[in-house]
């Protein structure tokens, strides 16, 4: 078994408050001047500045048409009404040969434009300073592959640097982990960001004093790039900076989420179809592994970086969050179905009420340690990890990762540990306990409210139900169901709705 450099994990300790959680010297309380009087504790020995960093715009300068650009300020077009018609065929969804056409139009060659054709128009493009480039990369396998296996990346650093830098976050960015109290007793305390949680205040503890955090946010998922025929696949992984507050984050518009690389999906030869799981599994660690390999040098050793105005931060890249779904999440933490992804239970200590220790990055890594096979013969080394519950993955890409750990990073899924859980079970004991008629009837007869969906033909028939109609449906359920004999079954459904709710909460 090969030697895996393993870190030791982060910890958590239970809730304290923020000035007994540090050095007094490190905490900087400050009265925010808003209508609720609430109490900001920054941590005041984070997010030092140094000069010599560089605006978004001051970048323009250093190209190497910077010159041309101070005569024709739409460089490397002719004017702004050339400019205008350009952006509008580069972000437009015209294909190649419309664009050709339109270009070859009458009326179009009597305009004084500096293209004529889309490879021109391709090519002036490609003059004005461009953000990360893509890289391709062909990854060699251990076993035999039906086609060769390319990765497209780009730079992660480049990536997460050119978010930091953005602009349109020079607003929404917070630099420094801070705890925010309702009053100035800081008994209540307010989760809203990442950097007013414990994890990022403990984190920033382990930092350089001075530095900042850049915490990294990762999200893929299997996506279909032919619908119709051809089955190609891709698998897209996109980051994201924890910095960045979450209601632009989550906006599309805002493009805080950007496209790092294209996992492969390779289709290996092995007569074992388990066997090729494993394999594409080992597979795609090796790929993040090779993507991701400057933010762990940077989470490292820390790295340079102009934020939004200009100013240079010594930055360092933990990562924080890795959102997908759950037979994903299971193959990311090595484990195996039907097991735990965040602690140490297995499928047969499901239900049990029991408190399970945390599944962490260290305990992983030792129980791989001791496995004494080689991790070449695949059959073998899938068939010892069956005692532990592992997957057969034998480098996690995170085993490298300064502070990374699955039970930490990897959060929980909304839509199907929630809203689908209500879809597949509650709605079954509803329906079971009221009978699909009587339940339909008290959904139709409901008035309709503004801002709610109106169910007059009942939800027992709802076809291809998902998530929102799942959420709309979960509104009503507990008052559909007041008033039932068994008032343990109100009491449960209830409960879960409760749940449900505080899980929502910020």
């Amino acid at each position: 078994m090969p030697i895996l450099d393993a870190e030791p994990p982060m910890e958590h300790p239970s809730f304290l408050m923020a000035d007994e959680r540090a050095d007094p010297k490190e905490v900087l309380q400050l009265n925010t001047n808003d209508k609720l009087g609430r109490i900001l504790d920054v941590f005041r020995s984070a997010r030092e500045i140094f000069d010599g960093g560089q605006t978004f715009l001051a970048r323009f300068h250093l190209d190497i048409y910077a010159s041309r650009c101070q005569q024709n300020l739409y460089y490397p077009f002719a004017s702004l009404g050339d400019w205008e018609i350009a952006n509008f065929l580069l972000t437009s969804r015209l294909s190649m040969r419309a664009i050709d056409k339109f270009l070859s139009l009458r009326l179009t060659n009597s305009l004084p434009l500096s293209f004529s054709t889309t490879k021109e128009l391709r090519s002036h493009a490609e003059i004005l300073p461009s953000g990360p480039r893509w890289n391709a990369r062909v990854v060699p396998t251990t076993h035999l592959t039906k086609s060769p296996v390319t990765l497209y990346y780009h730079d992660s650093l480049d990536c997460v640097e050119s978010l930091f830098n953005h602009p349109l976050f020079v607003q929404t960015m917070d630099y420094s982990p801070f705890h925010l109290f309702t009053t100035a007793k800081h008994i209540v305390r307010v989760f809203m960001e990442w950097m007013s949680s414990d994890g990022a205040w403990d984190l920033q503890l382990k930092f350089p004093e001075g530095s900042t955090l850049c915490g990294v946010i990762l999200s893929s998922d299997k996506t279909h790039i032919t619908n119709m025929c051809g089955g190609k696949v891709a698998h897209p992984l996109l980051i994201s900076l924890a910095n960045i507050r979450m209601d632009i984050r989550n906006k599309g518009s805002s493009h805080a989420f950007l496209l790092l690389a294209l996992m492969p999906i390779p289709a290996f030869t092995h007569p074992a179809t388990r066997i090729c799981s494993v394999l594409e599994a080992c597979l795609f660690h090796h790929c993040l592994d090779i993507v991701l390999e400057p933010l762990k040098q940077a989470a490292r050793f820390g790295r340079m970086m102009s934020d939004p105005v200009g100013n240079l931060r010594y930055c360092f890249t933990p990562l924080v969050s890795y959102i997908v779904d759950t037979p994903e999440a299971c193959m990311l933490a090595c484990v195996r179905g039907c097991t735990s992804l965040v602690t140490t239970a297995m499928y047969k200590d499901f239900g049990d009420p029991d408190h399970h220790p945390p599944c962490t990055a260290a305990l992983t890594l030792a129980q791989l340690q001791s496995i004494q096979c080689n991790v070449n013969e695949v059959e073998r080394y899938f068939a010892a990890c069956e005692d532990f519950r592992l997957s057969g993955v034998s480098h996690p890409f995170w085993h490298d990762w300064l502070y990374a750990d699955p039970s930490q990073f990897l959060t929980p899924e909304a839509l199907h540990h929630w809203h689908c859980q209500f879809w597949d079970h509650d709605m079954q004991w509803c329906k079971h306990a009221l009978g699909a008629g009587e339940l339909d009837f008290r959904f139709s007869v409901l008035p309709p409210i503004a801002g709610f969906r109106h169910f007059n033909q009942g939800v027992t028939k709802l076809k291809q139900v998902g998530g929102h109609t799942q959420r709309d449906v979960q509104q009503y359920i507990v008052v559909v169901i007041a008033g039932f004999p068994q008032v343990d079954v109100v009491i449960a459904v209830r409960a879960l709705m409760e749940f449900r709710r505080f899980q929502d909460l910020p």
